[in-house]
């Protein structure tokens, strides 16, 4: 079933579906995740208007509650609940929206909406007060202890599917080096200790050092990395989870065979210039739980939309 065109319907079907009593959901822009959620949303007989998702808008919607719409300025004042993507925006100007040719400035947005609950994800300080400015709540889904826990379980299987899918050998007793001892850190180490693989964590906090010992993991300090970079030669992976330039010239001493894979969001943690220079074997990861999990990420967001919404 496709979404219908909100130009298509007719008054009847409209003012019925307006009638319903069901939440009003506006979804704008987003990836895939997005697209899900969507999905999701119509098949509970919520009243769910879209924009900026048309190149997926094809397959499997429900259509009596489903409208594709062409301006924007059709619906936000028919929405009661506007979903935005995660990230909010990737170049700080125009809203996330890769599923679409459209571009639209948040800018407008902003001044656009009132007195509405809008979830997105990554969103800045500095937007945030805008928002709030104009009256509009705006709830960060990455804020949330308990979806971004959630968010690291499709991340770390992303992980290991591309490990998987990369590597030219098997994965039984390689040595893996995970830079950063946080939510990725601490599930990925385990992930990858129950498939045999020779695990070291990197952190300077000694609890976190502590912890890893306890499961079975080795640990060391980033100074180690930077007194001797020779000790990089030894893995066969190594995988960075932190927003900050780890590894520069120490990158020289990684074998050119090492999987290298950086998950973290700008700055990044793995040098790209010298990456590029030695010709080494690397992939930039990012936005794993939307390219590889789309409908268990949906699923999530879905809960942690309606928890909110029931307490508001």
């Amino acid at each position: 079933m496709n979404f219908f065109n909100i130009d298509e319907r007719t008054k009847e079907e409209a003012q019925s579906s307006k009638n319903t009593g069901e939440n009003k959901f506006l979804i704008i822009g987003g990836d895939l995740r997005n697209y899900e959620l969507a999905k999701l949303l119509a098949k509970e007989k919520n009243i769910v208007y879209t924009y900026g998702l048309e190149e997926v808008l094809n397959t499997n919607l429900e259509k009596e509650n489903s409208f594709e719409c062409n301006k924007i300025e059709e619906v936000l004042e028919k929405a009661e609940i506007i979903i935005m993507p995660i990230p909010l925006t990737k170049d700080g100007i125009h809203l996330n929206m890769p599923l679409s040719n459209k571009k639209i400035k948040i800018e407008f947005l902003i001044n656009k909406i009132r007195n509405k609950i809008v979830f997105a994800g990554d969103v800045s300080e500095t937007l945030l007060k805008k928002f709030e400015d104009n009256n509009t709540k705006v709830i960060d889904l990455m804020k949330i202890e308990g979806f971004a826990i959630l968010n690291v379980l499709p991340t770390v299987e992303a992980i290991i599917k591309i490990i998987l899918n990369n590597k030219k050998e098997i994965i039984h007793n390689s040595n893996c080096l995970i830079l950063g001892y946080g939510r990725i850190g601490k599930i990925l180490a385990q992930k990858l200790q129950g498939l045999s693989i020779n695990v070291t964590c990197v952190t300077n906090d000694n609890i976190e050092k502590t912890w890893c010992m306890a499961f079975g993991y080795k640990a060391i300090d980033f100074k180690d990395i930077e007194n001797n970079g020779t000790i990089l030669r030894k893995y066969d992976i190594i995988i960075n989870t932190i927003p900050k330039i780890i590894l520069t010239k120490e990158l020289e001493k990684v074998r050119k065979e090492t999987l290298i894979i950086d998950v973290a969001s700008k700055p990044f943690g793995i040098a790209r210039k010298i990456v590029e220079e030695q010709k080494l074997n690397f992939i930039e990861a990012l936005g794993l739980p939307g390219k590889h999990f789309p409908i268990t990420v949906a699923k999530n967001i879905k809960d942690v939309v309606f928890n909110i919404l029931q307490k508001q």
